[in-house]
């Protein structure tokens, strides 16, 4: 599976975010609200909802790149001894 996420890979990518990240990608990018709706509902800025979801996105790259790598890795190690 190599070059691509799978669901778990993606999930566990998301645990690992910090708590106002999260919320502000699972409410965006899985749930579909708007920036304004999750400012609302959370008591906060229009801005910070779009700060909480651009950094969410980057740590989810780095985070999912990292396990993409790690996998790679495994599979050459384990290449390498079969």
């Amino acid at each position: 599976m190599t070059g691509s996420i799978d669901r778990i890979q993606l999930e566990l990518a998301i645990a690992q975010l910090p708590p106002g990240y999260k919320r502000a990608f699972v409410l965006h990018d899985v749930q579909g609200y708007e920036h304004h709706e999750i400012a609302e509902m959370l008591g906060s800025s229009i801005g910070n909802s779009k700060s909480q979801l651009h950094k969410a996105r980057v740590r989810l790259r780095k985070l999912l790149r990292d396990t993409d790598r790690e996998s790679r890795r495994r599979n050459e190690l384990h290449a390498e001894l079969v």
